[in-house]
């Protein structure tokens, strides 16, 4: 026996095995207060059954065990409470999330203060300084790019070089760098300020006034900063230049800025510990803003200690820095945004001793954006010392000419719960792919949402694949034999809805404006309206002085008068104003050389650069176009040269871009009423005009014949935009047309509408276009000869297929517009190249329908030669069919079908496989891409990533634009501000072997009137018969749960919407409520499922932009409703059921497209919640 146990059983009162043992029936799962009183009741019971049996309510005993009930249920909550705080996913305190991150070695991100360049607008000083024409500069304002004044930019470099030391004048700079391609230059005032060189300003930002501070600026490593607070430092700012002249936002002299407001502090060590911590303890210290300095025994700083990355917990060991800098430390982030000081552990660093002081930054902690007209005019002066010694004054007035919205507040304590595991894991570097998925949004709070993407890696070749050129960052410049060439005419919807007058009035303003500049609408216009040809009236163009590009003159008629112009005159010549495109053609017997200043020459326009017609736009007409000038100048401005004698032939007046006040009225009341109406385009007026619901014809082709018919007998059908109601929203049709070009097998082409390319040589922007070659012949039906000169067309538009993807073998193209004022160069272009009206049977292009496997159908192109479509005018004129093989495609223009004979049974079966449109093939074609310079990659690198960037402030811009808190639709940033914005603290932590490529992510609308016209939809819902429920409370719940399918978490970029998808994920959510939930497309070329498959680009997301109005309650299915074809049956036999099958019975005509779509709708929504 041991001594212990008999110990134990002899001297101890109660042995711990046996006090163990009378606990094993005891249930310790108990935490809340009634099973706290059972498990003790029980317990009493099962081990004291002699000793206690009083277990009536009101026995003080029971008393006891009720207030230890309570007291455990506290203590086991408070104890659940401290668990939970000690795990990051659970914890709730904020020191509680700060601490855990800190163990894994994340230092969470404090607000960031709004910041960025100003532009200095205008300069003055005190001294007397003179110009190179002894002009007293003295008290001048010199305002920067003035147009006013010829000598403005010599004056401003002379008074920012009074001010500037003799040894670094203008040219000659501090330092230089390049920041994002823009060569940058540092320059230093002699200015004589004994504190910090930093000036403040209070301005109203978003209904708030916020204090601003402008900084000494400093530029290092490509980063434009602000330099280190130091009292009596010299004021520093930058100059920039792009290249693109005074007048670019990026070149001219620039000066960095800073919300909120430097504050300092000191503090003293006098014994140093190991991995010292002192704490600050000013609330919203920013996130980048904080300097150290050392201080003598005067207070006057001595050295500015080195900020370090906090990695390793709470040690600045592993830093990476030379081990010449020792004097290190790091910032902390604490609750309210404090910071605290950590040192080093005086091995790896030096322990701090003495006297410091801290300078440090506090801010709003609020989420600023920063209009340019929220920032104008600010006045600074700075005081300097002149060459002679003299106290002057400098008065710098400055602007902003970009958009501010880097700021940020504290980071979450979710998003600190996310992004810490995920910055462990990356361990502050970027190498592997998933690093490039997860550091970005560890490195800003401002980034929500990321995906890169490794495009080249080593051993890819780099050279241009001509089956595969991107252009994106690189020219092209192509050349190729299979060009199409081809046109349609399509009506597209674009909606609104209004309460009030002003509502409308924004969506004339909005919506209205931008279709009538829209290039399908003029594209119609120069296509469809009659030409009004002048050529019987014998008008003479008479030449008086010649340009660069410019030419003045008049006109006479055949007897050498001269001809009224514009309202002098009631003949068609009134026609004649600004923006009016003139055709003319070379006397009889000569031809214009296009190669020699258009001169006239002799013969026949047979050879290289000689053409039988120019087109020129007037710029301006002088009074009545008759009265030369005392210096020569004629009273008939146009923007090209034509020669003496060129006679006038044909007038087309320019499209208005705008309504007049007046007719914008009457569609204010018209729509307001809600009525149904029209908009055409007077030519004679040059101005639109309303068409009343009495006088359109909605359903007829377009004719003029009846234009401004007021008989109320419904006889207009000019109209170019029609509107129309329900009674809730207005849909307006515009007629419109585009031309496509396709490269069939050889070229791939590249087109970004947002990227424009400016040319600092010629001032112009570089457009992408497609040269038809002149080597290509006139008419291949008819005429051999080749043409003599390039025809160019300018590329609008990529082009997208039915399911959204960018196809690149096409592009939208239109008339070229060389100085892009909206007036066209040349209309005649498609007339020249296609010459539809001659051997019209063989201009046609087909095209074969191929449906996808997952029910999608396209078009593509398929030539002649293969399918050997014999086109005739009308099927009377088909004959006898005998003669024709078994097979045999017949196309009837009038008819506009496509039959195929069957030999077997002698019939020819309608098919609509097959699609023909006016055009020409086999061109030979030049294709040219510019790409903008400052796009070029380092070649040195291996690998070139592009990351794409949802940037928090452009999501939080566009969810206002979409609940109409703001009426203008916001841009995504720039690569370029995302590079200024992220660019330094992701390339401090990528390979060195990586190249990054910035790209801003934009959301896609589906649905809503703010949706483009072909992702407007309405959702059609039929309501469970058995459950009595309000429509509008059906619709809201409907839109909120599209809007939860659509939430941000639950899509990337580049994904593709399936319907079948939200059908599922609404009935889940909605049922028993509804049966039916089906989507109907608004465009009338699109039918019942167009949208049943959408996808997006890689530097596109989806959003929802559907309200309460495109939501309609309907009660049965009809092909009608659906705009579907065939026979479609509904049925709702079970809760949350529904079935719609397609029959056959309709077999020519029979849409199987809808046929595949319907059969998925059902499959998804009878599943209920299932299928998600």
């Amino acid at each position: 026996m041991s001594s212990t146990d008999r110990q134990n059983r002899l001297l101890v009162a109660e042995d711990w095995k046996r006090i163990y043992q009378s606990y094993r029936n005891a249930d310790f799962k108990s935490y809340d207060f009634d099973n706290l009183r059972r498990t003790m009741i029980n317990y009493l019971r099962q081990n004291y059954p002699e000793d206690f049996n009083d277990y009536i309510e009101s026995s003080e005993y029971l008393a006891l065990i009720d207030m230890i009930a309570f007291l455990g249920q506290n203590i086991a909550f408070r104890t659940d409470l401290n668990a939970r705080e000690n795990f990051l996913e659970l914890a709730e305190r904020r020191e509680s999330v700060l601490r855990l991150a800190r163990t894994l070695s994340y230092n969470p991100k404090r607000n960031q203060s709004a910041n960025g360049l100003l532009k200095i607008e205008s300069v003055s000083t005190s001294e007397s300084v003179r110009d190179s024409n002894n002009i007293n500069l003295e008290n001048q304002t010199i305002i920067w790019n003035d147009p006013s004044n010829a000598n403005w930019q010599e004056q401003f470099t002379k008074v920012l070089n009074a001010t500037l030391p003799v040894n670094n004048p203008i040219g000659r700079p501090v330092k230089k760098d390049t920041v994002n391609n823009v060569p940058t230059e540092q320059y230093r005032f002699s200015s004589t300020n004994s504190g910090v060189p930093v000036f403040g300003f209070n301005k109203n930002i978003s209904g708030s006034t916020s204090r601003f501070e402008i900084v000494s600026t400093d530029v290092n490593n490509g980063v434009i900063e602000e330099e280190a607070p130091y009292p009596g430092n010299n004021f520093a700012f930058l100059y920039r230049n792009d290249g693109k002249g005074p007048s670019s936002t990026n070149s001219g002299y620039f000066c960095h800025f800073r919300q909120g407001t430097l504050d300092n502090g000191s503090f003293i060590v006098d014994s140093p510990s190991t991995n010292q911590v002192v704490s600050i303890d000013a609330t919203n210290v920013n996130n980048s803003d904080v300097w150290l300095y050392s201080v003598d025994e005067y207070g006057l700083e001595q050295e500015l200690w080195t900020k370090v990355q906090a990695v390793e917990g709470n040690n600045v060991v592993y830093n990476s820095l030379s081990k010449s800098i020792r004097n290190i430390f790091s910032v902390l982030t604490r609750a309210n945004d404090r910071i605290s000081l950590i040192f080093s552990d005086g091995t790896f660093g030096n322990l701090p001793q003495g006297n410091f002081k801290i300078y440090y930054r506090t801010g709003k902690n609020e989420r600023l954006i920063i209009d340019p007209k929220d920032m104008r005019g600010i006045s600074v002066q700075i005081p300097y010392l002149s060459k002679t010694g003299k106290s002057e004054n400098l008065t710098l007035v400055f602007q902003l000419k970009y958009t501010v919205d880097n700021a940020s507040i504290s980071e979450t304590s979710a998003s600190i719960k996310r992004n810490a595991p995920s910055s462990y894991y990356t361990q502050n570097r970027m190498v592997t792919a998933e690093d490039y998925q997860i550091a970005p949004l560890t490195s800003s709070q401002e980034i929500i949402k990321v995906k890169s993407v490794n495009r080249t890696a080593s051993g890819i070749s780099r050279y241009l694949d001509l089956v595969d050129a991107t252009g994106r960052y690189s020219k092209t410049n192509l050349f190729s034999i299979d060009g199409i060439l081809t046109r349609e005419f399509i009506d597209t919807k674009v909606g609104f809805d209004f309460i009030t007058k002003t509502d409308i009035e924004g969506a004339l303003a909005n919506v209205v404006q931008p279709v009538l500049t829209n290039r399908k609408i003029k594209n119609y216009y120069l296509t469809n309206f009659p030409k009004t040809l002048v050529g019987d009236l014998g008008l003479v163009w008479n030449s008086s002085t010649v340009d660069s590009n410019q030419n003045t003159g008049y006109f006479t008629n055949a007897a050498g008068t001269k001809q009224q112009l514009g309202t002098f005159t009631a003949s068609t010549l009134k026609l004649i104003r600004t923006g009016t495109l003139l055709k003319f053609i070379a006397p009889s017997g000569k031809h214009f050389m296009s190669t020699d200043g258009n001169k006239l020459m002799d013969g026949v326009a047979d050879h290289p650069g000689s053409v039988e017609y120019l087109w020129a736009k007037i710029v301006s007409v002088s009074e009545n176009g008759t009265v030369v000038a005392d210096d020569g100048t004629g009273p008939v401005l146009i923007n090209d040269i034509i020669p003496q004698g060129a006679k006038l032939t044909q007038i087309v007046p320019r499209i208005a871009n705008g309504i007049q006040s007046s007719v914008q009225t009457q569609l204010v009341d018209q729509i307001f009423a809600y009525k149904t109406f029209g908009l055409r385009f007077d030519v004679n007026l040059g101005e639109w005009r309303l068409v009343s619901s009495t006088n359109l014809d909605s359903a007829s082709p377009f004719s003029i014949g009846k234009t401004g018919d007021n008989t109320n007998q419904q006889l207009d059908a000019s109209w170019l935009l029609l509107f129309e109601t329900n009674g809730e929203t207005y849909t307006i049709t515009y007629r419109g047309s585009r031309y496509l070009f396709e490269s069939d097998e050889e070229v791939r082409f590249y087109f970004d509408n947002s990227d424009k390319v400016y040319n600092n040589r010629t001032g112009k922007i570089i457009k992408d276009k497609i040269s038809v070659l002149s080597i290509n012949q006139k008419d291949p039906t008819s005429t051999p000869a080749p043409y003599t000169v390039d025809y160019d067309w300018e590329i609008v538009e990529d082009y997208r297929d039915t399911e959204g993807y960018v196809n690149s073998k096409k592009v939208q193209v239109s008339f070229f517009d060389g100085d892009d004022d909206g007036v066209v160069d040349d209309p005649d272009l498609f007339d020249v190249i296609v010459n539809e009206t001659n051997n019209a049977l063989q201009k046609y292009i087909f095209s074969e329908k191929v449906t996808s496997i997952d029910g999608v159908e396209e078009w593509f192109y398929k030539p002649n030669s293969v399918l050997k479509v014999i086109t005739l005018q009308n099927k009377a004129s088909l004959g006898s069919t005998t003669l024709y093989a078994d097979g045999r495609i017949f196309y009837y223009v009038d008819e506009n079908i496509f039959e195929i004979l069957n030999k077997t049974t002698s019939n020819l079966n309608i098919t609509q496989k097959y699609r023909a449109q006016i055009g020409r093939d086999n061109i030979k074609f030049h294709y040219v891409h510019a790409a903008d310079e400052s796009t070029r990659i380092d070649p040195s690198v291996s690998n070139i990533v592009d990351t794409y960037l949802l940037t928090r402030s452009y999501d939080n811009s566009f969810r206002q634009y979409l609940d109409n808190v703001t009426t203008t639709k916001p841009l995504a940033p720039s690569s370029d501000s995302l590079f200024l914005n992220y660019g330094a603290a992701l390339n401090n932590i990528k390979s060195l072997s990586d190249e990054i490529i910035y790209h801003p992510v934009k959301y896609k609308i589906l649905f809503g009137t703010k949706a483009n016209p072909e992702f407007q939809a309405d959702f059609k819902i039929v309501k469970n018969p058995d459950i009595v429920v309000n429509d509008n409370e059906v619709k809201s719940r409907v839109i909120s749960a599209i809007n939860e399918f659509f939430a941000l978490d639950n899509w990337d970029f580049g994904e593709t919407f399936y319907f079948t998808e939200l059908t599922a994920y609404v009935m889940q959510q909605l049922a028993p409520t509804i049966v039916t939930f089906v989507i109907v497309p608004k465009q009338k070329d699109q039918t019942f499922g167009s949208l049943f498959e959408i996808k997006s680009e890689s530097d596109e997301i989806f959003v929802s932009g559907a309200t309460v109005t495109d939501v309609a309650i309907i009660d049965n299915i009809t092909a009608t409703r659906l705009k579907a074809d065939g026979a479609i049956t509904t049925t709702a036999t079970t809760t949350g059921n529904i079935g719609i099958t397609s029959s056959n019975t309709s077999s020519s005509s029979y849409n199987t497209s809808s046929s595949s779509s319907s059969s998925s709708s059902s499959s998804s929504s009878s599943s209920g919640g299932s299928g998600y």
